[in-house]
C-alpha cells in the first residue's frame, strides 16, 4: 500500500497498457534525471502530481472517448506506481539516516553531560536535507532514536528543558533540518 493510489477502474486494454508503460518510463526517467536523490523527493512528487493533474483535467475534455479514458487511466497509474516506489524508498532511507543521527547525537549528548555535570546546549543545525518528505522522515527517526538512546544511556540528564532543546527539530536542535 503506497502513499498514493488511483481510484480509477479500467478494463486495462491495449491503450491502458501502452500508456502505463510510457508513463512508468517517463516517471522513472524523471527520477533518474533528479539523480535518484531522496532530498529531491518533494520536488519529484510535485512534478508527478502536476502531470497527473494535467491528465485528469484533460481526460473527457480535450481528449474524449473510451480509448482516451483508457490511455489516460493507464498514464496516471504508470506515474503513480513509480511515485509510490520512490516515496516508500526515500521515506525508509531518510528515516534510517535520522535514526543514525539520533543515536550518535544522543551518545554525544550523554558524553558531554557526564563531562560537564549537566545537560549541554546545542546551537548549530547538523543537516541540510531539502524537502518535507525526506526531512520529515529524518526528523521522526532522529528524534525517536535520540530520546530512546539518551533515556537509557544517561537518564539523569533527560528531565530538563535543555534535553528537549538539544534534539528537537522545533527548537533547532540536533534533529532539525533545513527543508529548503
Amino acid at each position: 500500500a503506497g502513499l498514493f493510489t488511483t481510484t480509477i477502474a479500467s478494463a486495462q486494454g491495449p491503450f491502458y497498457r501502452i500508456a502505463y508503460r510510457a508513463a512508468h518510463a517517463l516517471a522513472q526517467t524523471t527520477w533518474d534525471n533528479l539523480g535518484q536523490d531522496c532530498t529531491k523527493t518533494s520536488l519529484f512528487v510535485q512534478m508527478v502530481g502536476d502531470d497527473v493533474d494535467d491528465a485528469v483535467n484533460d481526460i473527457g475534455t480535450r481528449y474524449r472517448g473510451r480509448s482516451a479514458e483508457d490511455f489516460g487511466h493507464g498514464y496516471i497509474d504508470g506515474l503513480m506506481d513509480v511515485l509510490d516506489q520512490v516515496v516508500d524508498k526515500c521515506v525508509d532511507e531518510c528515516n534510517m539516516i535520522g535514526n543514525a543521527s539520533g543515536e550518535w547525537s544522543a551518545k554525544m549528548f550523554c558524553r558531554v553531560a557526564w563531562a560537564i555535570g549537566h545537560p549541554p546546549t546545542f546551537t548549530v543545525r547538523l543537516v541540510n536535507i531539502r524537502g518535507s518528505i525526506c526531512g520529515g522522515a529524518y526528523r521522526l527517526g532522529c528524534e525517536s532514536k535520540f530520546v530512546g538512546i539518551a533515556t537509557n544511556m544517561c537518564p539523569n540528564y533527560t528531565h530538563s528543558p535543555a534535553f528537549s532543546k538539544f534534539y528537537r527539530a522545533a527548537d533547532n536542535g540536533s534533529c532539525s533540518y533545513n527543508p529548503y
